[in-house]
């Protein structure tokens, strides 16, 4: 059985006006945090909600939720500008540069790398364990162990995200070089 496509969860003049309302009061809600010093992360996991979505209509919220993060996103961008409050954007470190931090002067290991991952995973923090392997660089390329761990982790975000976000299921499928399905064309 085919799955519902993209214009499915936007199907009615009806839906896309209270979707509008309630991307309004998204607005304000992140334009508030930003006024307040919150970070991009934290207003991500605010999971900023319109009052009376999950009571009203039930229909609105997958496509709210799959919309919200680009908003929050788009507009942190567009009023926080290149350099973020922790000052991200200040400085141009490499994947080199974190690696170096972690493994020679933190002194992390193969080992301790794959153990921290798979207690990330296990915590259903599959974001932080795939910064982690992507912080790591080079260090690790010839370990199985780590490849391994690293395919687990896209494996798990790109099951997370598979009907949300088909950005982030391409991007992550293509971490690992998983193949993407074509979609079929629609009469």
């Amino acid at each position: 059985m085919a799955q519902p496509g993209p214009m499915h969860n936007f199907s009615s003049p009806a839906l896309l006006s209270q979707l509008k309302t309630d991307l309004g009061w998204l607005r304000e809600q992140i334009l508030i945090a930003i006024r307040r010093g919150d970070g991009r992360g934290a207003i991500h996991q605010a999971n900023l909600i319109p009052p009376g979505l999950l009571n009203g209509r039930p229909d609105l919220y997958l496509p709210y939720r799959i919309l919200r993060e680009h908003v929050i996103d788009r507009l942190y961008d567009q009023n926080v500008g290149y350099w973020q409050p922790d000052l991200q954007g200040l400085e141009h470190l490499t994947r080199a540069d974190n690696a170096a931090v972690l493994v020679d002067y933190l002194g992390m290991s193969e080992p301790q790398l794959v153990k921290a991952i798979e207690r990330l995973v296990a915590d259903g923090k599959y974001e932080l364990a795939a910064s982690l392997l992507e912080s790591s660089g080079d260090k690790f390329d010839h370990s199985l162990a780590v490849a391994n761990a690293r395919r687990f982790v896209y494996l798990k975000l790109t099951e997370k995200h598979q009907n949300t976000d088909p950005f982030r299921f391409i991007l992550y499928s293509g971490k690992i070089g998983e193949q993407t399905l074509q979609m079929a064309a629609t009469k």
